[in-house]
């Protein structure tokens, strides 16, 4: 399926953050925010900012995500291309993400277009802290601020700059015998 917006605000939507990546032995770091455009065309997002409290990233003038397109952006941009095998990441961001915080984007102007104040406490998909395993948006029609809107990853590592994979939450308590309304 393909993901759809979870605003009116902007076709852009938050799709996946990885906040708490699994440790690694070789030391790289793989925490990145990745962005989707839900448009058929090209959004351009010169300006426009990703900010919380420990973190801010501002996109470059002539930046363009294409539509239906990932946009991946990195603490080490570097340490994302070498372990995934993709290209265009950017970064580096100054601070780091927390396992709770309130993320936005904001456009050129300062405008909020996006607000997702995640957490690694329930409601909030809470298999996603450390374990290796990102957030991503599996139900944009909640909007991206509502915990329902958010499952944990199928893959270990996520999978920035592409389509995630999820198994939804029903399904992985019925899997693993826990009551599927908690």
């Amino acid at each position: 399926d393909v993901i759809g917006p979870s605003s009116r605000m902007t076709p852009i939507v938050f799709s996946e953050i990885m906040y708490k990546p699994a440790d690694r032995s070789d030391g790289k770091n793989l925490e990145f925010i990745e962005l989707y455009n839900s448009n058929p065309w090209w959004q351009d997002i010169s300006g426009y900012q990703i900010v919380c409290d420990d973190m801010n990233y501002t996109f470059p003038a002539g930046t363009k995500i294409s539509g239906g397109g990932y946009l991946v952006v990195a603490a080490a941009p570097a340490d994302i291309e070498s372990v995934y095998g993709i290209t265009n990441v950017m970064g580096p961001y100054t601070g780091s993400l927390k396992k709770s915080e309130t993320l936005e984007l904001l456009d050129e102007q300062g405008a909020v277009l996006l607000t997702v104040p995640y957490s690694n406490i329930y409601p909030w998909p809470v298999a996603a802290n450390g374990t290796g395993h990102s957030i991503v948006l599996s139900n944009p029609t909640y909007g991206e601020g509502d915990p329902r809107a958010w499952d944990i990853s199928d893959t270990v590592g996520g999978s920035p700059g592409q389509m995630d994979s999820f198994t939804p939450r029903d399904r992985k308590r019925a899997a693993s015998g826990k009551s599927a309304d908690l």
